[in-house]
C-alpha cells in the first residue's frame, strides 16, 4: 500500500512538473522589440504594424496657437516670426486657424523641435500629426 502512495505521489510530481514547464515560455521561440520606450510588440506584430505605418505616411508639425478669428493668428503669425525666424503656417480646420511651424518625417524630429520652440517662449506648443 506504501509502495503505491509512494508512485502515485511520483506520477502526480511529474505530471504537474510537466504542466508547469509546457506553460512557460522559454523565451527563445518569440522576440520582442522595445520602441520609443512605451510599445512591446513581438515580431509578427512589427512586421504587421510596420505596414500600417507605411501606409499612414504621417508627417509631423509642431502647433503653436489656435484662434477662431483669421487677424489674430495673422499677428500671432508675426510674433513668430520675429521670436523663431520661420515663417508659421496657418492651417484652417473648421472654423480654427492653427498656427504650425516646421514639417517633419518623424516624431522624434519633431519632438526635438518642440523643445527648442518652447525654449523661445511658446510653452504651449506641441507636436501633432497631418497627412
Amino acid at each position: 500500500m506504501r509502495r503505491a502512495l509512494i508512485y502515485l505521489i511520483v506520477l502526480v510530481s511529474l505530471l504537474t512538473l510537466s504542466l508547469l514547464s509546457s506553460c512557460s515560455s522559454t523565451g527563445d521561440d518569440e522576440e520582442i522589440y522595445v520602441l520609443r520606450d512605451t510599445v512591446i510588440l513581438n515580431v509578427d506584430t512589427l512586421i504587421k504594424e510596420t505596414r500600417n505605418i507605411q501606409k499612414l505616411n504621417l508627417k509631423f508639425v509642431v502647433q503653436l496657437a489656435a484662434f477662431k478669428e483669421m487677424n489674430y493668428a495673422e499677428a500671432y503669425k508675426d510674433k513668430v516670426k520675429e521670436k523663431l525666424n520661420v515663417v508659421p503656417d496657418i492651417r484652417k480646420t473648421g472654423d480654427v486657424y492653427h498656427v504650425t511651424v516646421g514639417k517633419f518625417n518623424d516624431a522624434a524630429s519633431a519632438q526635438d523641435y518642440l523643445n527648442f520652440v518652447k525654449s523661445k517662449g511658446f510653452t504651449n506648443a506641441f507636436v501633432k500629426s497631418t497627412d
